[in-house]
């Protein structure tokens, strides 16, 4: 017993220094790869937004229309170079009408004084733990190793980040490369010529669906005038803040209304 209560406190230690040590990475402004002093425009459709809960929502303290707020995972590629900034919090709202369903509404991206309308439909989403989970270094070796720049960890979906000094490939469990990952964040590969990386988050690149959220089912994933509707099983329901959602920008922002 005493050595099972050990080995539980020596994981929740190198989880806690493991995110403390990527936190202090990416803030450091040595790192600060995103443009600064740039106007926030429309986002492109088809770019990912791998974004956090800011609370929990659930079925006692959830008010129709009230407002909710997500916050990105890590930085986004919108262009060649030129980065959405993980500062920018993601608006909308919720609503849950009859105890059945729960329909979250993204309306709008707010980076500093600036904000944009958006359109997103949801590709997956995960509970904190798994998320938590994929800062966590896979093997015996890299528990031993301080830093998470070069660490060995597994994304959410099965999908290992390889890396050293801070950057890396992602493999898939084929072990083909499908992506890459830097002291920012990991990316899927461009879907064709000329296209960006994907922003994954704490996902793999092939995610899908519901991970680990009880009592819930994905009813609609949203879309340009649709909200995402999950279905409600149990009143026990919750969203969790720091749950996970990978969310897809579907249509010019400028038109969806």
């Amino acid at each position: 017993m005493g050595q099972a209560i050990l080995c539980l406190s020596n994981h929740k230690l190198m989880l806690a220094t493991g995110l403390l040590a990527i936190s202090q990475l990416l803030c450091c402004p040595a790192f600060a790869g995103e443009q600064k002093g740039e106007e926030l425009k429309p986002l492109p459709p088809g770019i990912t937004l791998p974004v956090s809960l800011d609370r929990t929502l659930d079925q006692k303290h959830l008010h129709q229309g009230e407002s909710i707020v997500a916050s990105l995972y890590q930085r986004v590629p919108l262009a060649h170079g030129v980065y959405l900034s993980k500062k920018a919090k993601l608006l909308g709202t919720a609503v849950s009408s009859d105890g059945k369903t729960l329909e979250l509404r993204w309306t709008e991206v707010r980076l500093g004084h600036q904000s944009v309308p958006i359109a997103v439909k949801l590709l997956a989403a995960a509970q904190w733990m798994d998320v938590a989970g994929t800062n966590v270094p896979l093997g015996g070796t890299d528990r031993g190793t301080s830093s998470p720049a070069d660490w060995t960890t597994m994304q959410i979906g099965g999908d290992e980040v390889y890396r050293s000094g801070g950057s890396g490939a992602v493999y898939n469990h084929f072990s083909d490369r499908v992506g890459d990952a830097d002291l920012f964040g990991v990316y899927a590969a461009p879907q064709s010529a000329g296209a960006l990386p994907r922003a994954m988050g704490p996902f793999s690149t092939t995610s899908a669906g519901l991970y680990d959220l009880r009592w819930m089912v994905l009813a609609s994933p949203g879309g340009a005038g649709h909200p995402i509707v999950f279905g409600l099983e149990n009143h026990r329901w919750q969203l969790h803040a720091a749950d996970a959602l990978l969310l897809e920008v579907v249509q010019s922002p400028s038109s969806a209304q």
